[in-house]
Order: C-alpha cells, then sequence, then structure tokens
C-alpha cells in the first residue's frame, strides 16, 4: 500500500518532474541542475501556471495563457543555468528541438481541426444529428446508438468534436429527462474516449505516441478490443438504469451542404496520405497532413467556382473582409453633395445621412421600403427615430455625430457594439426589433462620419441591414475560415506544454521519477497509474512526460500506457476534453457529480481493459 502511494504522489508530480530531454542536445550527459535555485524555480513555475489550468471554467482564463507565460520564463532560467556554467550552446539547441517536436503536431493538427471544421461547415454532423433525432428511437436504443457512434466516429474525427455531437443529439431527444441526460452524457465520454485510444487520429496522446515511433500506425488496432472493453463494461452497468421509454420524435432535417461527401472522402485521402508518408517515405505524417490540407484547398476553389464567387478572395485566416455596407460607406468619403446623393440613392441597403445638426439630409429608396415612409417626409426633420422606437430616442448615427460617442453607445447597446475595422470613428451595432413581424428580427447597424475632400467633417451616415441577410452572405465555404476556427486555445496550451517539458527537462528531473516508476514499480503498475493520472491532471503533458523519460520497455508496455493514456480520462468528467465540454453543454445536469457517482462501474471496465490487454497482447509483454 505503502508503495502504491508513493507511486501515485511520483505521478502526480510527473509533469514537473519527469519532464527532462530524453533527446540529444548536443551533450552527451545534462548538467543536474536539480538542486539549484534555477531548478527550484523552474518546478515553482510550471506548478504556479498549471493550477490555474483545472480552473478554466471557473475564473474563465484561457488554459493557454498560465503555460505560454511559463514556458517563456521557464526557458530564461535555463538559459542562465547553461550560462552559469559556461555553456552558450545547449539552451539554443534544446529549444530548437522543442520547438521542431512541436511544430510537427501542430501542423499535424491544424490539418485535421480544418477538415473537422470544414465538414461542421458542409452539415455533415448537423445532417447525423438531425436523422438520430428524427427516428423516434426509445431512450434506451439511443443510450446504445449514441455511444457507439461516439466510438466509432472519435477514431477518426477527435473525441471532443465526437462528443458535442451525440452531446446535441442526447439534449434535442431528451433534454427532459435529467436522468436519461446525465446518463448518456457518461456513456458518451467514456465511448469517446475509448474510441480515440486506438487511433491515432483519436487523441493527441496517440498522435504523440505515433509520431514518436513508438507504435506503428496498425499496431494501434492491438488495444481495439481492450477499448472497446472499457466502454462496454461499464456501458453494460449503467443500461439498467436506462428507461425504455421513448421521447417525444421530432421532426428535423437537414441536407448537407454541396461537396460534403467529397470532403469526408479528401480527409480519408488525406489521412492515408499521411501514414504513407510515415511508413513508405519515412516522412513527417505532419507533411502528409499538409498535403492533404493543399487537397481541400483546391477543392474549396471548386466550391466557390459553384457557389458563384470567383470575384472574392477567401479571407486571410478568416480575418474579417469588408461588408456591403462598410464597402458602400467608404466609396462616400471625400465626395461632394450631388455625388453622396446619386450614390445613396443607387444602394440597395437603407440608409440615411444626417448633416452635424442632426437634421435628416438624404433618405434613399431602400429605408423608404423598410419604413414605409416617403423621402420628402423625412427630409429636414430630426425624426429619424419615429420609424424605429415608440419614444424618442437617439439612433446610432446621432451617437457617432456626439464628441464622446462610445460612451454614449455603450449606454444604449451595451455588449452589442463594436468598432467598424475599416472606417475610421465607425460603430457596428447588432439589436432586436421587436416590431418587424410576428416575433420580431435582429437587424445591423453601421454608422460612420461623413467627411468632404479636406476631411472637415459634413454628416454621418448610417446603414441597416436584416441579420437573416447578414448571416445568409456568411453561409460560404471560406477554407480560410475555416483554418481560423482551429481549437487556437488547445494548439497553444500544447505549445506551453511541449516547451515547459522541454525546459524542465534540462533541469535533468528525469533520471530519478524514471528509475522508481519504471524500475522499482516496473512498467504494468507503472503505465496502470498514468491512466489514473490522467483523470486528476490531463493526458498530454502525463504521456509528454513518459515520451520524455523514454524508459526502456516492451512494445506491450507502449501499447499499454497509449490504451491508459487514452480512456484513464473517462474516470473523472473534468478528466478529458470531452467531459469538459458536456458539463458546459448540458450545464446543470450531466456534472461532476452525475459522472462521479459512476465511477466504480467506469474503474471497472478500466481494469478490465487493462486485464484483456495483458491477456489478448502477451506476445507483445
Amino acid at each position: 500500500m505503502k508503495k502504491l502511494f508513493l507511486a501515485l504522489l511520483a505521478l502526480l508530480a510527473a509533469p514537473v518532474l519527469v519532464w527532462a530531454s530524453g533527446g540529444d542536445t548536443g551533450h552527451s550527459e545534462l548538467i543536474d541542475f536539480t538542486k539549484t535555485t534555477y531548478g527550484y524555480l523552474g518546478i515553482g513555475l510550471f506548478v504556479a501556471a498549471y493550477a490555474l489550468v483545472p480552473l478554466e471554467n471557473t475564473i474563465h482564463l484561457r488554459k493557454s495563457k498560465p503555460v505560454l507565460l511559463a514556458a517563456g520564463f521557464i526557458w530564461v532560467l535555463v538559459a542562465f543555468a547553461y550560462m552559469s556554467v559556461g555553456d552558450t550552446h545547449t539552451a539554443h539547441v534544446a529549444i530548437k528541438e522543442s520547438l521542431l517536436e512541436y511544430a510537427e503536431l501542430f501542423l499535424f493538427l491544424l490539418a485535421a481541426m480544418t477538415y473537422i471544421n470544414s465538414m461542421e461547415e458542409r452539415n455533415v454532423f448537423q445532417a447525423l444529428r438531425a436523422w438520430l433525432v428524427s427516428k423516434g428511437f426509445s431512450l434506451r436504443v439511443l443510450f446504445w446508438i449514441t455511444g457507439l457512434l461516439s466510438f466509432v466516429i472519435s477514431p477518426v474525427a477527435d473525441n471532443l468534436t465526437t462528443a458535442l455531437l451525440m452531446g446535441a443529439v442526447i439534449m434535442s431527444v431528451g433534454g427532459d429527462d435529467k436522468k436519461f441526460v446525465a446518463l448518456a452524457c457518461v456513456n458518451i465520454v467514456i465511448a469517446a474516449n475509448a474510441g480515440g485510444a486506438f487511433s491515432p487520429f483519436g487523441d493527441i496522446t496517440t498522435l504523440m505516441v505515433w509520431q514518436n515511433g513508438k507504435v506503428a500506425f496498425t499496431e494501434f488496432f492491438h488495444i481495439f478490443v481492450p477499448s472497446l472493453v472499457n466502454w462496454l463494461v461499464p456501458a453494460i452497468c449503467m443500461n439498467f438504469a436506462v428507461a425504455k421509454t421513448s421521447p417525444k420524435k421530432l421532426d428535423e432535417k437537414v441536407e448537407m451542404k454541396y461537396g460534403a461527401k467529397v470532403v469526408m472522402a479528401l480527409f480519408l485521402l488525406t489521412i492515408i496520405t499521411a501514414v504513407s508518408f510515415h511508413n513508405f517515405l519515412q516522412l513527417p505524417p505532419a507533411a502528409g497532413m499538409m498535403l492533404g490540407l493543399g487537397y481541400l484547398g483546391f477543392f474549396s476553389y471548386h466550391i466557390k467556382r459553384k457557389e458563384g464567387r470567383m470575384l472574392f478572395y477567401d479571407n486571410i485566416l478568416g480575418s474579417r473582409q469588408k461588408s456591403s455596407a462598410t464597402t458602400a460607406l467608404s466609396a462616400l468619403q471625400g465626395k461632394t453633395h450631388d455625388e453622396i446623393t446619386g450614390l445613396v440613392n443607387d444602394l440597395p441597403t437603407p440608409a440615411f445621412i444626417l448633416n452635424k445638426e442632426h437634421v435628416i439630409t438624404h433618405w434613399n429608396t431602400a429605408m423608404e421600403k423598410l419604413t414605409g415612409v416617403l423621402a420628402k417626409d423625412k427630409i429636414g426633420t430630426k425624426d429619424q427615430w419615429k420609424p424605429f422606437y415608440p419614444k424618442e430616442r437617439p439612433l446610432l448615427a446621432d451617437m457617432v455625430l456626439e464628441g464622446d460617442s462610445k460612451k454614449l453607445i455603450d449606454k444604449f447597446y451595451h455588449g452589442k457594439n463594436m468598432l467598424n475595422n475599416f472606417l475610421e470613428s465607425a460603430y457596428e451595432v447588432s439589436d432586436f426589433d421587436p416590431s418587424i413581424g410576428e416575433g420580431g428580427r435582429w437587424r445591423y447597424f453601421t454608422s460612420a462620419p461623413l467627411k468632404d475632400k479636406t476631411g472637415k467633417l459634413v454628416g454621418v451616415i448610417e446603414t441597416i441591414e436584416d441579420m437573416k441577410n447578414v448571416q445568409e452572405k456568411k453561409k460560404y465555404f471560406d477554407i480560410m475560415e475555416r483554418i481560423s476556427r482551429a481549437e487556437w486555445d488547445t494548439l497553444l496550451f500544447f505549445y506551453g506544454v511541449t516547451l515547459c517539458v522541454g525546459g524542465l527537462g534540462q533541469f535533468g528531473y528525469l533520471s530519478l521519477v524514471s528509475n522508481f516508476m519504471y524500475g522499482d514499480l516496473g512498467p504494468t503498475v507503472a503505465n496502470s497509474l498514468v491512466g489514473v493520472l490522467s483523470a486528476i491532471v490531463d493526458n498530454i503533458p502525463v504521456m509528454f512526460a513518459v515520451l520524455k523519460m523514454d524508459p526502456v520497455m516492451s512494445h506491450g508496455q507502449w501499447l499499454l500506457v497509449t490504451l491508459t493514456a487514452g480512456v484513464g480520462g473517462s474516470l473523472l468528467s473534468i478528466g478529458s476534453a470531452a467531459g469538459v465540454a458536456l458539463m458546459g453543454t448540458a450545464r446543470g445536469v450531466y456534472t461532476f457529480g452525475a459522472h462521479f457517482k459512476w465511477v466504480p462501474v467506469i474503474a471497472l471496465g478500466y481494469v478490465a481493459s487493462i486485464l484483456v490487454h495483458l491477456l489478448i497482447n502477451a506476445k507483445f509483454m
């Protein structure tokens, strides 16, 4: 019992202590800084930063921010440590090694995330969700279908995307049955994590193991059965708590957009390309994934032609392009009164202009159509508010004319306004208008000062758009927009972890913990405890620690640690990205306590999966 406690204690310290470099830093041996001020400060920095990570949803601080800060300062300490002994070369070589390691994983994940986002944009996942909710399955059947689909989809997509997709199905169908929603969410988390454990694409940890050459692509399937057992054991136990009743059938249909099936096929081809690069060409899989991103790039060009947007470039990394209103407002700057009159009247967007005294000077045809008020009845008055509000109040254009416009805009449109990126002193506002139609409608206002050729203020213009029309313009496929929607917080968090690991590794703590874990306890116990730690901390730094330790162990043991790091996070709701995401989706229903209630059967599945692995993969042990 004492040994087990010490092992768990060592594992809890592992993200801090074991991340000593296992690679070539240009020296045959690392200098021991484990008992120096530099080493202690490095550990303290990482502990302080990582302590904030589990509190992300409580204090609303992105997990990437503290580890990015810690990573930078840790490498400053590494540089000073080596300079103190007259070595100005090792730190430089070591950080380049860490950067290269991160770059490969970053490019791989960026390509994969872009494909997932593209399939989401083409309604692939929405169509699947709509099909499920419209079939009228019983709660018990839904429990098994969502679990099975989570297990099957996760190896190709990732456990987070899979959990969110299946969670949406559960919330749509069983939202009123809190007990079922909680049970189904637990089942989805376990299945998604288990499904991701036997595929390099299912989880970041399995990707790291594959890219480090510890397990070949086809060898991951040796832990398919243990992964399946890990899900089935708790699922069978929870099955008896699920009612056989059927929820109300929902009539929902979503059509996949043009090119959706081709995008799916290209993703499969990209996976094949990455595997081929690794297995046959001995090139990094990331290079194959980026080639696959090129496939998607050219197909997105075909989609653009199909959608009739040949005259438009994709946004640069999803940056905002000028809206039609912004483009029109830009064209009015520096024009004469007569020129403005002609341009405004030709605008398809409703617009009006005020002079510096807040008097209406222009009220275009589109505005007449929108409000039902003729220009001749408005021009020369200060009644611009009447078509929109029951009582007199300033419009956005009136506020932009004021000297302290930001303060006034925040008063009337708090949380609904933003500066326009393309026009000086211009603002955009989205606001709900209850007077439109039966249930009201959201509208989009843009207002900008008008200046003459000398730069002198002559008035202000405001355009009004229906948000429905604005959203219609955003339906086009834009690959750069898909890239920009990657999980950047996760990618930056992983950068921080990688650099922290590489930096702390240079202080030399590896052999102490490695000898205890894999020498005194043995690899089977150590690798089994890795999964327990993954539920408490996070499987990414834990697996990175093991890879950096690079203990000498059999192929079967590498398969075991891949399995445990992948499925161990299911033990707690906060132990995996899938669990954390569903706690947000089913807030107040799927909670830490609701998941913890089923820890005994989840742990039973965890132990069973290890035993099955030891049995069927005994020849690799």
